[in-house]
């Protein structure tokens, strides 16, 4: 077994290498860990070697500063986590993602799945996540390509679509942290309800929420998670979600609110929702504060604190698992939809129940979203789609025309002033755009 990691030095990494060597039946595995970056390269292969010696694995692992000249041949998976450009939430290009929409009164928290954050970070992040693929279809034909990076929903749609011959799949924890965060709020664990969870990557919506005895649960929620007191994580956007349209969402408020035109254009609601400002800087450290001196990963490695080996509740090495065991994982995946969400775009890519096996990916059918729901999500969708074609076509003005859709970016800005942002982004980040997008970069 061949596992590549390419950005494993990212928040993710440590994570998936605990994952990989709790498992007795990739204990053995080939493990190589991608970084450009040698102050996290590193450290995550230290803690690598920590984490293979305590399961007295006798794992193969190596470090390689590139991906290329042959790392990927014969690999049964890759994982991607990383950021292209620059640090994935603050330095340059990012900072001018954030700051120049601002002063168009355009406000975004997260910026990696919507709007001008989202289709600029697809479009400077795209080309090197295809070449991946490219090269992984020519030196591993059917391996797993498990893509962690975002915008997630645009990526994958983009992969899927030039990367016919292997498998792509998105992998998110929206889903699996919300049901454990909901469970702990009502007084239970996760384990006792039944839910069916769908929709589109960040936007996904608890459609179905039962305890196991058949009973609904969602006439318990509202009381639980309006409660906030002592509550570290508190949602107050998701919770006003649920008052209005009835349903939970499974992202965080600062996520949630970019996404619908109802919150971010307006001062006040920002201040009445909690919505703080993410504020950006143009220059950062080299190293990631992961990977300082203070860390908590770097106090194991130091031996300060206990080495973390448990296993987490990411998707990604659960999904390799199954498929090169006989076990079988019921997680959720971004795929292209092909009628699993009845009343949203086949080929627009959704977040949706599946089963993994030796055998690949079975969807599982969730029917037709709630009309309400299936708007918002649509939405959303179609501006992923949008932009994930303007990459496949190599169309600027289709990128533009994905920010003009954007539901938040619309609520916040004329038009013209979008057209104006767009071009002045477009300059700012030249340097990461004209390989792939020619210099001619003006819509």
């Amino acid at each position: 077994m061949k596992i590549v990691f390419i950005g494993a030095g990212s928040g993710f990494g440590a994570a998936t290498v605990a994952d990989i060597l709790s498992y007795e039946a990739l204990r053995d595995c080939e493990l190589v860990l991608v970084d450009i970056n040698p102050t996290h390269l590193e450290p995550i292969g230290e803690y690598a070697r920590r984490v293979a010696r305590h399961h007295d694995a006798p794992a193969k692992i190596t470090l390689e500063q590139q991906w290329r000249d042959g790392v990927l041949d014969g690999a049964d998976a890759v994982i991607t986590s990383f950021a292209q450009g620059g640090p994935a939430y603050n330095g340059v290009p990012f900072h001018y993602e954030m700051s120049i929409p601002r002063e168009y009164g355009i406000h975004q928290n997260i910026a990696d799945t919507a709007g001008f954050g989202g289709v600029f970070r697809l479009m400077r992040t795209a080309p090197e996540l295809v070449a991946i693929g490219k090269d992984m279809q020519q030196r591993c034909p059917g391996a797993w390509l498990l893509n962690y990076v975002n915008p997630m929903a645009m990526l994958t749609r983009t992969l899927t679509m030039t990367c016919p011959d292997i498998r792509v799949a998105g992998l998110c924890h929206n889903v699996q942290y919300s049901i454990r965060h909901l469970a702990k709020r009502m007084g239970c664990s996760h384990k006792d309800f039944v839910y069916t969870a769908a929709g589109v990557n960040h936007m996904v919506w608890f459609t179905r929420l039962e305890y196991a005895d058949g009973r609904d649960a969602y006439p318990d929620v509202l009381p639980a998670v309006s409660d906030a007191e002592n509550d570290p994580w508190h949602l107050p956007v998701q919770l006003e979600v649920l008052k209005q349209f009835g349903y939970w969402t499974t992202e965080s408020s600062g996520h949630c609110a970019e996404y619908l035109p109802y919150f971010m254009p307006r001062e006040a609601e920002r201040q009445a929702l909690e919505i703080k400002p993410f504020e950006t800087t143009a220059e950062v450290d080299d190293t990631s504060p992961r990977w300082t001196e203070d860390s908590d990963l770097m106090q194991q490695l130091a031996g300060k604190k206990p080495l973390a080996v448990e296993r987490s509740i990411e998707y990604g090495v659960r999904i390799i698992h199954a498929h090169h065991t006989d076990e079988t994982e019921r997680v959720h995946l971004n795929l292209l939809n092909h009628g699993a969400i009845e009343n949203l775009p086949d080929d627009c890519c959704v977040e949706v129940p599946v089963t993994i096996d030796r055998q690949g990916v079975s969807r599982e059918s969730v029917g037709a979203l709630p009309a309400h729901l299936a708007a918002l999500c649509r939405g959303l969708a179609d501006m992923q789609s949008l932009a994930s074609d303007a990459f496949l076509e190599k169309d600027l003005l289709k990128a533009f025309r994905a920010c003009l859709i954007d539901p938040c970016t619309a609520a916040s800005a004329t038009p013209h002033q979008i057209r104006e942002c767009f071009n002045r982004l477009l300059k700012a980040e030249r340097e990461w755009l004209e390989p792939y997008w020619g210099k001619e970069l003006k819509v």
